[in-house]
């Protein structure tokens, strides 16, 4: 079986290090810039810290580089000055916006991007959450993509190919459903907050709602869990909001209330949601 090394010792390099030691992969160590995070890493997996970057290359079949997207470049032209010989080795970055193209100055080696859709903070909880998460793989060979694919598949992960051209749209999609609802919660914070409430109590009367809504949203989609004004077709509650919204956040309810009479639409079809989408729409 091909050896796994990784060349940055992050929380996502990490916790796939753990997985795969679980799942009888043979992992051999970590590499970093900083030799304390790669002992640590290290210390976590029951593997080897490596001193350089060529002895890491030397050692292993599979090169994960677990490093920030804008070094991912820079890391890669280390690897290929250093090593004496990539050829038939995978490298493989871990970015879901980056394309395998980056790889373009490795010698004789195959690469690829292999992105878990997730959000990984904590490397243990990780751990346990890959198998029922979904990652994306795309490579410069097809042939050594289906192989590479594979070859994760039989860790118990499931894996889907992406065409290069969409992984910008994808990372996007990852965005929007994982940073931008921080946003999102940030401004019902921070209206609470102009309401009279303290920052401790906004928490509280959000984290019921946030929840309670993420669960159902997950486990029955956007059109069953939509609730609200804009579900009900109560433009007087939509003009309230509007009325008392604080300016930064105008545009963005607008928008989404805009998007969410889509939703609406489709969960009540036979109702008529024409003079909200009017109103909406001469409000922006």
């Amino acid at each position: 079986m091909r050896k796994i090394g990784f060349i940055g010792a992050g929380k996502v390099g990490t916790a796939l290090g753990m997985y795969f030691q679980e799942n009888g992969y043979p992992v051999t160590g970590y590499y970093s810039r900083t030799s304390d995070s790669a002992k640590t890493s290290a210390e976590i997996t029951g593997t080897s810290a490596y001193e350089t970057i060529e002895d890491i290359a030397a050692d292993c079949d599979v090169l994960f580089l677990s490093v920030p997207d804008a070094t991912i470049k820079s890391v890669s032209g280390q690897l290929a000055a250093a090593a004496h010989d990539l050829t038939g080795k995978w490298i493989i970055h871990l970015s879901g916006a980056e394309t395998s193209d980056i790889f373009s100055d490795l010698r004789g080696a195959y690469g690829f991007s292999f992105h878990p859709a997730m959000a990984i903070s904590d490397p243990e909880k990780a751990c346990m959450e890959f198998p029922s998460a979904i990652f994306t793989i795309e490579g410069r060979s097809q042939d050594e993509t289906q192989k590479a694919k594979a070859f994760f598949e039989k860790a118990h992960l499931t894996v889907l190919e992406i065409e290069k051209s969409k992984k910008p749209l994808y990372h996007l999609a990852c965005a929007v459903s994982s940073n931008l609802v921080c946003a999102l919660y940030s401004a019902a914070v921070s209206i609470l907050v102009d309401a009279g409430f303290d920052n401790e109590q906004a928490v509280r009367i959000i984290n019921p709602l946030f929840l309670a809504n993420a669960s159902a949203l997950a486990a029955k989609g956007p059109v069953k869990a939509l609730t609200g004004p804009v579900e009900r077709c109560d433009l007087g509650t939509v003009q309230k909001h509007l009325s008392v919204i604080p300016g930064e956040f105008r545009e963005m309810y607008i928008l989404l209330s805009q998007q969410l009479t889509d939703i609406a639409e489709q969960k009540y079809p036979d109702r008529n949601y024409k003079e909200l989408r009017e109103f909406l729409e001469k409000e922006k």
